[in-house]
Order: structure tokens, then sequence, then C-alpha cells
């Protein structure tokens, strides 16, 4: 910026250039002026705190009097270097801005985000444009209490959505601790009065009979999800793995043809060996698409809508059952005919915390086919 003493005579002076240009007031640092091509002056603040700049569009000459401009000019640099601007934008922070900021900046699975926005955006929509220093454990203790008891925005009462909800909400604000946003959660209000947030664990699975007629009498069924039940039913993969698959995620490793689950639930990669009935199911996908499981409404997607498959699925062997029982049957079965508790861990991919499970390489040749035979032997 060129420097200049601005006064009412100086920015008389002024003319419009193609393109907009600054200046700035030679005895008052962070005071100067915008002159745009349309002829418009527009008077700025602007100081540099804490590492970085703070700038404000003031008034527009001569609208707003020179004068006038450099008293507020003073009363935005006293604001910004005493730390009130912060404070005060700190004050204004919505929960909306909070949870874009939160799931922007971690590195959260896409399902993840969706699965936090329906649950916010359903439960707390009248919370999204309210500041998050309102946010109070009054108010958090009567939500839960609403969402738990009576139901929301049309919804039937649910305990398990209620934990849900707060325990994202919590985490957001957990998040704004660390931006100094606020000083403490009041979720923790509901762990101080020993509020029962618990969540039953579900038990169901289907008895190796069930299966064995599930799978009988659904030969013949080539819908995407009845062929995915059935890879979930020998491999025991989850849902949206099964469902996500393409056919670029079938390959030789090591020589042994396998599945792999790029990007699982827990983060490391997933290798199913293919045995004799993971190999029938596959031949009986029949598609050129990019999935194995597409989509019938969008184009290069995957099928996502279970429940009415899985319905009819249910009601044909007079048992009712969703796609994650299907994994419980997988590690029940595998336990019933044998198969160790460490290899059904692996072959459930579920994490370890254990240092020295971290050091083995799952995909050696070796273990390949030590799973490929604990896969064959899960029968039913």
């Amino acid at each position: 910026m060129l420097k200049i003493s601005l006064n009412n005579k100086s920015l008389d002076r002024l003319k419009p250039s193609a393109k907009p240009y600054f200046l700035r007031d030679g005895s008052l640092k962070g005071f100067g002026v915008k002159v745009n091509p349309t002829g418009t002056i527009k008077f700025v603040a602007e100081v540099w705190h804490n590492g970085r700049s703070h700038r404000q569009t003031l008034g527009e000459y001569p609208i707003l009097s020179t004068a006038e401009a450099r008293n507020q000019v003073l009363a935005y640099l006293t604001e910004v270097k005493s730390g009130q601007l912060d404070r005060s934008k700190r004050q204004e922070r919505s929960l909306d801005s909070l949870f874009i900021d939160y799931t922007s900046r971690r590195r959260l699975k896409e399902r993840t985000v969706t699965d936090y926005r329906e649950a916010i955006f359903f439960y707390l929509s009248d919370w999204l444009q309210k500041p998050v220093v309102s946010i109070t454990k009054q108010m958090v203790e009567e939500r839960f209490y609403k969402i738990r008891d009576e139901g929301i925005n049309g919804g039937k009462p649910t305990h398990s959505q209620a934990t849900k909800t707060m325990r994202i909400l919590s985490a957001l604000l957990n998040y704004a601790i660390a931006d100094e946003l606020i000083e403490s959660n009041p979720v923790q209000v509901l762990k101080l009065k020993r509020v029962d947030r618990s969540i039953k664990k579900r038990t169901n699975y289907l008895p190796a009979a069930k299966v064995r007629e599930l799978l009988e009498k659904s030969a013949q069924d080539a819908h995407p999800v009845s062929l995915a039940v059935h890879l979930m039913i020998y491999s025991g993969l989850r849902k949206n793995e099964a469902l996500g698959l393409k056919w670029d995620d079938i390959q030789q490793v090591e020589g042994v043809s396998c599945i792999i689950i790029k990007d699982p639930k827990n983060g490391r990669p997933h290798y199913v060996p293919v045995t004799p009935a993971i190999q029938k199911v596959l031949d009986r996908v029949e598609n050129k698409t990019t999935f194995l499981f597409p989509s019938e409404q969008k184009i290069d997607s995957n099928f996502c809508t279970v429940r009415p498959t899985v319905k009819r699925l249910s009601k044909m062997i007079q048992h009712d059952f969703r796609c994650h029982d299907l994994r419980r049957t997988f590690a029940t079965r595998a336990s019933e005919i044998g198969i160790d508790y460490l290899t059904i861990k692996r072959l459930l991919n579920h994490k370890s915390n254990d240092i020295t499970a971290q050091y083995i390489q799952w995909h050696s040749r070796e273990n390949l086919t030590a799973m490929r035979d604990a896969l064959e032997k899960i029968q039913y």
C-alpha cells in the first residue's frame, strides 16, 4: 500500500483505476482505504496480532467521514489487541459452525460424518444456530430425556438415539473446549447424575439350521442384497464392507485369491481368502459395473437399501434378522466347530491392542492359507 495523509481533502482528490488499490495512512498504523474501479472508497482497519492478520471494512466515504473512520479504527485495533474481538467471536460461534469445523478437520470416514449429521441435525435441529456457549447443563438434560421418553420432531422415543446424540454432542463440545470456546462440557451433567446411558448389546444370530434354510430357499435369488447376504454368511464381512465391494478389490495376494477390504472400520486392510463357497457367490454376481452390488438408482454407486430384501428373507425362514446378526452368526458358528478365538478375531478383523499381534503381517502366504483353511471349515 502507498502511504498518504488520509483526510477528507486527500480522499476527494483520489481517482479510480482499472483495478482496486489500497492507500495507507501515514500517521495511524492500521488505517487505510480501498479505492474500487467504480469510484467507491471504503475505510479499512487492519492489524497483525497473535500470528495472524485481522482486517475489517468499516464504511464508505463520504457517508463515513475520515475523522469518524479514524476513531472506529482505533476502537477496532484496541478490541483486537485486548482479545475482546476473539472473545466476542467465540461467543457467537454456532453449533452448526462447530460441527462443520469438527468434521472437516478430523480424519473421519464419510459414513461416520453422515451418521453424526443425521443425529445432530435431527435431534438437535433447533440448536444448530445457537451459540455454543449458550448450551447449558439443563438444556442437555432436558433434551436427553425428551429424546428418550417422548420422541422429537415426530420421531419415536428412543434410548439408543438419546445416548448416541449426547455422545456426539459431547465430542463436539470437547472440541470446543480445546478451541477455547467454552470452559466445561455441559454433557458431563449426565455422567455426574449417573444417568443410565448404557446401550444393551444385541445378541441376535441365526442358528446353523436357519442359515441352511436361508441358503437353500434363496439359492436362485439374484437380488444384489440377497447375494451380499450370502457373502456375509461365508466371510463375516460387515454390511457396508460387503455392499461396497468393487471388482478390483478381488486380487491375487501371494498367490492366494483374496477379497481386500482396503478401508475397514479399524483402518487396517483386511484380507479375506476366497473359498469355494465364496467363489460360488461371486460367480452368481453378473454385472459389468465397478461394484459387485451396484445401485439401481445411482450411477457408479453401490447398493445401499437392504431393509426390504432382508425383511423378505426373514419372512422366508420365519426368523427376523439384521445384516449385523450375520456377523454374530459367522463368529458363533466358527466357535461351534472349534476354530480358536484368535483366528476368529482375525477373520472378523477386530482391532487388537496387543503389540505382538500388530507386528504380524496377516497377508503373508502362509497366514492367508491358514485363514482360507479356517473359512472352509465354517459350514452350516
